[in-house]
């Protein structure tokens, strides 16, 4: 009996243990922000079908907000930055810090995302609500090989040398 009570106690706390990942999401903008997080272009179809909002700010885990495209950015999710433009998401909106998406790759490093982003027009010399440009934002987090590609995009005298 007490082997029976434990089994299934451990199993009342797996499921509750689940990562989100694996979990049911039944609120539409919940699945578009996590589908831009791990890529998934399917599960951020379901969300846009089902009501979700595109450009919706998401503060569940960062308080400055990120929106689905920041996201994918963030994660370097080139084929969810592709999925989101191509159903309209805004490629400047900007958070409450004024981060822009090509900002959250530069902070990551999302060297193909901060690529994407640059072949669909997002602007490097778009500065934040700082003043500071994605190039300053790479610097300061070390991502070199981004730093050397926003530099060409704004035609900086360095990559010139």
């Amino acid at each position: 009996m007490l082997r029976a009570f434990y089994a299934a106690a451990l199993t009342a706390s797996t499921v509750l243990w689940l990562p989100p990942a694996q979990c049911q999401v039944d609120d539409p903008q919940v699945q578009l922000w996590d589908g831009a997080i791990q890529g998934d272009t399917s599960a951020m179809a379901a969300a846009l079908t089902g009501g979700a909002v595109i450009d919706s700010l998401d503060t569940r885990r960062n308080r400055n907000g990120r929106r689905a495209l920041n996201w994918a950015a963030w994660y370097n999710q080139v084929p969810a930055i592709h999925f989101l433009l191509g159903r309209g998401a805004p490629l400047e909106a900007r958070n409450h810090t004024g981060f822009t998406a090509l900002h959250h790759a530069a902070e990551a490093g999302s060297l193909e995302a901060l690529q994407a982003l640059l072949a669909a027009g997002a602007d490097p010399q778009a500065a934040n609500a700082a003043g500071r440009l994605p190039l300053e934002t790479a610097r300061r987090k070390g991502h070199e090989a981004v730093v050397t590609v926003l530099e060409k995009a704004i035609g900086s005298p360095k990559a010139n040398q």
